[in-house]
């Protein structure tokens, strides 16, 4: 007796009755994702219907503090509840230990994949033994399609969300899988000893295999721990990617009757493979530093006919390691093509600058390379040559991201280079919108930076941009305003231009990453004269010093707004800061559209 289960061997036709449960039971914990996705359309078309009945309702003046009453005053007060529910669950529950959303989705799951599981076994302890291993593998091909990193991917159609948004949800199914696989293990081995069969048993190629594979599932979640990634990301990738290949081999190998879940593992990764090859292409363009930055750009030319002017603002590409040599079909170059990138926002629109330009930081690893590749090229006086650059894309839930036509006031905040990400969709709303719409909304835009030289790349692109007068002012200038530049930036049909917060000096060392390695900058008047440069009016840009103050931008914008859209991206400390000054919005029932751009695991 185990834990009210008995140890009983079943005769031929109790075998042939549990081997029906555990192939049925399976299949029922497989295919009920179904209903999940079913829910995202569900949710997706009530949330049109609710748009398109609250479109009567709206007032023609963008004010809070008007009270709307009529028939639709219910649908109201139920988008009002719905947007609650929802920003509450996307709050972590501890920093950094997971959002509501993502413990209260993983335990139900989990409780009901233990319910499969249990169910059918009545006090069988080896028929519960064997539906823990059963169940686990039958979430196997979902948790790999969860994986899939692939503008073609399934599971991004039908959820709307990107492959970085969509990581979560494999993380927690793969604690998930990781738990009834350990049940199994640990209930077989409990077995053995019972039975005192152990030192027999390990000794079996089916016991064998299947102490490989939980030895390789531990390997494979140990290595995920955030401390591992952030320690070294190049060693949890390179593993994670590496074991998840390997371990279908001792999983086949181990029972029969899992194997159709590994070939269907198969099937995934093979397709993973091919649509990222597809995704994969070559082009040609020129790699530099900027100068006084430790930001390295990358420009491509793009011709009429090219197929990535079609990409949308707000999208990424991954960045291979680029060698500065034509292409290669060596196998280690093909494995640099393939495993070391990193993603880079498209920080151009390709269909209007006939170009994509890729902005990052040097932070160490490939874009620590890149810098010295780029550094390498660069000849004395003249431009930077062209090197073959190979590209996998384009990825990035921006091709979701709503009509900011029909919202009253748009808030965009970039920190640092998160403006590669928010400039492309600033531009789309200013240079795209329909000069004969009335009511255009009022657009914001916040950007935090170091230093005044990292903006360089940005205002060479956006020089045509329609925006404010520039102006320069001081530091914390932003608080002691006056209530006319208030009222003029809030005016309606009056474009608002980029308002760069600018953090620190010009002659203050660069930091390269966490480790304290720091880039040697130019002479200090070759950056004084650059800074300089960059304080002359430039279209587009309202210059200040000092951090952005966000709970009084935040209270400004929402104050004259029943619909406010914000993006934002940039370090966790600003995108928290603006999230909790948003979220005293949403309590109040202001409607309110978040995105919020993030890359990592």
């Amino acid at each position: 007796m185990v834990f009210g289960y008995k140890i009983w061997f079943p005769s031929d036709d109790e075998k042939h009755a549990m081997r029906a449960l555990l192939d049925w039971y399976p299949l029922v914990a497989q295919w009920s994702v179904l209903v999940v996705f079913a829910a995202f359309q569900l949710g997706f078309l009530l949330s049109w219907i609710a748009s398109k009945g609250l479109e009567y309702e709206r007032p023609r003046s963008p004010s809070f503090n008007k009270r709307l009453e009529g028939q639709w005053t219910w649908l109201r007060k139920s988008t009002q509840a719905g947007n609650r529910i929802a920003w509450w669950a996307k709050k972590d529950v501890i920093s950094g230990w997971g959002t509501r959303a993502e413990w209260t989705g993983g335990g139900l799951w989990t409780v009901w994949l233990l319910y499969l599981s249990i169910a059918p076994t009545g006090n069988n302890y080896i028929h519960l033994t064997k539906s823990f291993g059963a169940i686990g593998a039958s979430q196997l091909p979902l948790h790999y399609l969860l994986a899939m990193r692939t503008p073609y991917s399934p599971l991004q159609l039908l959820t709307r969300l990107s492959h970085e948004q969509l990581k979560s949800s494999h993380q927690v199914l793969g604690r998930i899988v990781f738990f009834l696989f350990s049940l199994h293990a640990a209930c077989y081995l409990n077995l053995f000893i019972q039975m005192n069969v152990l030192a027999k048993r390990i000794q079996m190629p089916d016991v064998i295999f299947g102490l490989i594979s939980i030895t390789l599932f531990t390997a494979i979640s140990t290595t995920a721990l955030s401390q591992i990634r952030r320690w070294n990301y190049r060693v949890f990738y390179i593993s994670h990617v590496g074991i998840a290949n390997i371990l279908v081999v001792p999983l086949y190998l181990h029972v029969h009757h899992i194997r159709p879940y590994v070939w269907e593992v198969v099937i995934v990764n093979a397709l993973h493979l091919l649509s990222r090859f597809i995704a994969h292409k070559t082009y040609t363009g020129t790699i530099s530093v900027l100068p006084g930055t430790n930001l390295i750009q990358i420009r491509i030319p793009l011709t009429s006919l090219s197929s990535t002017l079609s990409w949308r603002p707000g999208q990424h590409v991954y960045l291979s390691l680029p060698t500065g040599k034509h292409y290669s079909t060596s196998l280690s170059d093909q494995f640099t093509l393939r495993n070391k990138t990193n993603p880079f926002s498209i920080a151009s629109i390709p269909v209007k600058d006939k170009e994509l330009l890729l902005v990052a930081k040097t932070l160490g690893g490939n874009t620590k390379k890149m810098s010295e590749l780029a550094k390498a090229l660069a000849t004395e006086g003249g431009d930077a040559p062209s090197i073959p650059l190979a590209l996998e894309g384009p990825y990035g839930a921006s091709a979701h991201l709503p009509d900011f036509a029909s919202y009253d006031k748009i808030l965009l905040v970039a920190g640092g280079v998160g403006a590669t990400f928010i400039l492309p969709i600033y531009r789309s709303i200013i240079e795209f919108r329909d000069p004969e719409h009335a009511g255009q909304p009022q657009v914001r835009f916040i950007w935090a930076v170091q230093r005044l030289a990292e903006t360089q790349w940005a205002f060479r692109s956006t020089s045509g941009v329609s925006a404010a007068t520039p102006a320069h002012e001081d530091g914390d200038a932003d608080a002691e305003a006056g209530d006319d530049d208030v009222a003029h930036s809030l005016a309606p049909s009056t474009p608002i231009g980029i308002e760069v917060f600018v953090t620190r000096g010009a002659a203050s060392a660069i930091p390269l990453g966490d480790n304290g390695e720091e880039i040697e900058l130019a002479e200090d008047d070759q950056l004084l004269s650059m800074e300089e440069e960059m304080k002359k009016p430039r279209p587009g840009m309202v210059l200040k010093t000092g951090r952005p103050k966000i709970p009084m931008i935040v209270d400004e914008v929402f104050s004259r707004g029943t619909r406010v859209a914000v993006v934002t991206c940039g370090p966790k400390r600003l995108t928290g800061k603006l999230r909790e000054s948003v979220e005293q919005w949403v309590r109040q029932g202001v409607e309110v559209y978040w995105h919020e751009e993030t890359f990592g695991w």
